[in-house]
């Protein structure tokens, strides 16, 4: 199998995987909504921002390093296991350190509570780092994908049965611990231990290496973390608690196209890049990627935000009305996020790393800055400064890539077919829910009628104005479908 077939391959494996675990989450998400109130929520997801904010800090950018020199045998990838490790026991101690600090000065008293847990849940996930780093390099997105499936599936299932016995936001806290555990227990079990722990000799040039390498992806990755996280902390610290968790919910459901397909884009095209010497066949990879996403991110980003308010009727308690404005806005406001990580990953494949903390740096200052700005007309407005930042930092990061041959002009009209079906197919949505709204019909069904309108007006749409891209992508899933019927046979 070509290389660019098995990383088409690897991005559809890992995407699916990747999605339907996290609709599990989502799913599981509306349960414990009606047992958890949103301030509590919103203290939990301080908590979660503090630690993981932490976390992305002391990354090192050891993955990103072994995903990119392929070539690098055991002795590198023990390197890498140490220096994650020893790295995130110092992040450990430092989030257990600053959590009263920032409870107060957030005005979160209660996410205190909340932070030990996830240390915990943290540094077991992170041995888990060590197998996934390996089966990055060596191009296994099956095996990645199904560990993310069941890890979203057990978090989901354990944190709906401990929210409904009374156990409050602590079953998020316990749901981050077993995900970790299972993920750990399933990527030891598809990998060899001496992989990552194969003992050897450690050298200073190996860690400097790595470090060199590493410390722009790391500053770049905690101010990305931050800037799709830190906006939970402007809204605690401009709103309170009880806002926050009600923007978390519209949050959560707003990422699932722009940071999970993503990253998993990221994962499959950093090491597929890496085996690639020549620029222009990165280019023409990487605005065939573009178009491809475009056409699987783009409707469901703008989908979400047209059914926004039909869905939170029909799947949220009243308490948790206030999600459907702010779903709305961020949802349509941040489908070009997953083209800036595609972008990320073709930084980090020609070594410019360094352009990645300056980048992510503007990406933080524009999104509360804008959100400051909007915030006095109330937390809504506040939110669509999100999807203003996210707009200016696709547009910057094509800036940026000028020159690996990439021009804005050229990604622009790979994704402007997708666009204009999304675009028809939003006005087809929001049509049907006028005409469902004096039906009488209960939430759930009017729902299901304007997904379904939706989808059937996306796919002609799409056929019409995105043609070359439907096709390539259909051309994909059969071929896929062709091999594994071969190989059954």
């Amino acid at each position: 199998m070509s290389l660019a077939k098995k990383a088409a391959l690897g991005f559809l494996w890992t995407t699916l995987a990747n999605v339907g675990g996290r609709l599990v989450t989502i799913l599981s998400t509306f349960i414990v909504a009606r047992f958890v109130l949103p301030y509590h929520q919103g203290e939990f997801n301080n908590a979660f921002v503090l630690v993981f904010t932490i976390a992305n800090a002391t990354q090192l950018g050891v993955g990103q390093y072994i995903a990119a020199h392929p070539q690098l045998g055991r002795a590198v990838a023990f390197h890498g296991s140490v220096l994650t490790m020893t790295a995130g026991a110092v992040g450990g101690c430092a989030a257990l350190a600053l959590m009263h600090p920032v409870a107060s000065w957030l005005h979160s008293p209660d996410m205190t509570a909340y932070v030990p847990g996830l240390v915990v849940g943290h540094l077991v996930d992170r041995l888990g780092w060590l197998p996934r780093y390996v089966l990055v390099r060596d191009m296994e997105f099956r095996k990645i994908g199904v560990r993310a499936f069941l890890g979203e599936t057990v978090f989901a299932v354990m944190s709906v049965v401990l929210a409904t016995r009374g156990f409050d936001a602590f079953a998020l806290v316990y749901a981050n611990i077993a995900r970790a555990v299972v993920g750990l227990v399933y990527l030891a079990s598809v990998t060899h231990w001496r992989d990552y722990l194969q003992p050897c000799k450690l050298t200073r040039a190996t860690f400097g290496a790595m470090l060199r390498f590493g410390w722009p992806v790391s500053l770049s990755m905690v101010l990305h973390y931050g800037a799709t996280t830190w906006d939970n902390w402007f809204m605690t610290f401009r709103f309170g608690s009880a806002t926050t968790g009600v923007y978390n919910q519209a949050y959560k459901l707003a990422e699932l196209p722009g940071t999970y397909l993503g990253e998993q884009i990221n994962d499959v095209l950093v090491p597929t890049f890496a085996r690639l010497s020549d620029a222009e066949a990165r280019r023409r990879g990487f605005v065939r990627a573009a178009s491809l996403m475009a056409l699987v991110v783009f409707p469901v980003a703008l989908g979400l935000g047209a059914v926004s308010y039909t869905a939170v009727e029909a799947l949220y308690p009243p308490t948790y009305a206030g999600v459907a404005p702010l779903l709305a806005v961020l949802a349509s406001l941040s489908m070009m996020r997953s083209l800036g990580v595609l972008s990320a990953g073709l930084l980090q494949v020609v070594g410019r790393t360094r352009m990645l903390p300056l980048v992510d740096g503007v990406l933080v200052v524009v999104l509360l800055g804008s959100m400051a700005a909007l915030s006095p007309l109330g937390p809504t407005w506040a939110a669509a400064g999100v999807g203003i930042a996210f707009l200016v930092n696709t547009l910057h990061y094509l800036r940026v890539l000028r020159p690996e041959g990439i021009r804005i002009l050229p990604v622009l009209r790979a994704l402007a077919g997708p666009l204009a079906a999304c675009l028809l197919m939003g006005v087809a949505v929001l049509a049907a829910r006028n005409a469902l709204h004096a039906t009488g019909l209960h939430a759930a069904v009017r729902l299901v009628i304007e997904i379904l309108v939706g989808a059937a007006a996306y796919v002609a749409a799409a056929l019409v104005f995105a043609r070359k891209a439907a096709k390539d992508f259909l051309d994909i899933g059969l071929g896929a479908l062709k091999r594994r019927r071969a190989a059954a046979g």
